[in-house]
């Protein structure tokens, strides 16, 4: 058994990407906005390889999934809640409502105060996407579970009927409206990506680098250029090939210094995914009144703020996550499970 060490480095540049985009879209400059669908088409690849074995039960699959996932985000969502019942003058349209924090504490989809649809913490929004994505999961895997092309069909087929009846609806309501988003399609990419690479097609070497770097760059340029395009279309399809790149690229990541850095960077990304709005609305609103003419909107400012919020990340990861995962984790015997949220750390093994 090995690690996809790979996708580790991938989800450490994914991470960081996540940070310029929360730190520069305050200023109306768009970059980024396309790490969501990467973690939505890596979480469905991995999900994939999480069941492919057909021996995974649908007790083992939830038990996991909640025991990773919710606990740092409860308490990173119950920071935001009393930070905004201490101090509701740092928030622009979080207030400490205790049904907000309900809502957001389970996973339903709220519209705000100013209109978006967004939990307390706001980058959960992507976890209400991926809980779904784990309930088809569920589902799929308690009727299909020895029966592999029939599971991935099931889910697949679920998300698009969660899709198309939302859509077709036309509801305003926040739970529908929420729902009626293309990007719930992209964990069937994932799983498609999945199934390309375990009938082993493989992007040669040499084109693989050049592939991943251009995809990125590919995916920088559209949001720009198209805003208005499906993230499906034009986020999605090239997160596929960035994938497809990027596990081509397995062979030659060596160790070293710098890719032991990577590769934590890369477990901590849902630690760093979770904390960093609390270190970015810190440097935007408290570290000025301290240091003259500090922007973090500016060259340096944005250097700072993914030192500074990487290492916030590693730091609760280490001293936090890994201890509470691992604690809630022996006292109820989870068995560890190979799937990821956005910025979640896992371990890739494949024989």
């Amino acid at each position: 058994m090995r690690r996809l060490n790979s996708l580790r480095i991938l989800r450490a540049v994914t991470a960081t990407t996540v940070v310029v985009h929360h730190v520069l879209i305050q200023d109306g400059r768009v970059f980024g906005e396309f790490r969501v669908d990467v973690f939505f088409v890596l979480s469905g690849f991995v999900i994939a390889l999480a069941l492919e074995a057909g021996t995974l039960s649908v007790r083992d699959f939830i038990t996991s999934r909640l025991v990773r996932i919710v606990p740092l985000y409860w308490l990173a969502t119950l920071l935001v809640f009393f930070g905004a019942l201490l101090r509701p003058d740092l928030f622009n349209s979080t207030t400490a409502d205790v049904s907000e924090l309900l809502k957001s504490l389970f996973f339903i989809p709220y519209r705000k105060e100013s209109g978006n649809i967004f939990p307390m913490l706001f980058v959960g929004w992507t976890l209400n996407y991926e809980m779904l994505f784990y309930a088809a999961s569920a589902l799929a895997l308690w009727r299909f579970r020895r029966h592999v092309p029939l599971l991935f069909a099931a889910i697949t087929l679920m998300l698009a009927a969660v899709f198309l009846i939302a859509t077709l609806s036309h509801s305003d309501r926040a739970f529908v409206e929420f729902f009626a988003y293309d990007r719930l399609l992209e964990f069937p990419l994932g799983i498609a990506v999945w199934f390309v690479w375990k009938k082993g097609l493989r992007i040669p070497v040499a084109v693989a680098g050049v592939g991943a770097v251009a995809m990125y760059v590919l995916m920088t340029c559209i949001e720009r250029a198209w805003p208005d395009l499906s993230p499906v279309v034009g986020n999605g399809v090239p997160t596929c090939l960035l994938l497809m790149s990027t596990l081509r690229l397995e062979s030659l990541v060596v160790d070293g210094a710098v890719t032991r850095g990577l590769l934590y960077l890369g477990d901590a990304s849902y630690a760093t995914y979770l904390s960093h709005p609390f270190v970015i609305e810190a440097m935007r609103k408290l570290v000025p009144k301290v240091v003259h003419g500090f922007d973090v909107r500016s060259p340096a400012g944005v250097i700072i703020a993914i030192v500074v919020a990487s290492a916030v990340g590693c730091v609760v990861y280490r001293y936090i996550d890994k201890p509470l995962h691992r604690a809630i984790g022996r006292l109820i015997k989870v068995k560890r499970v190979v799937t990821a949220p956005a910025g979640e750390d896992a371990s890739y093994r494949v024989s």
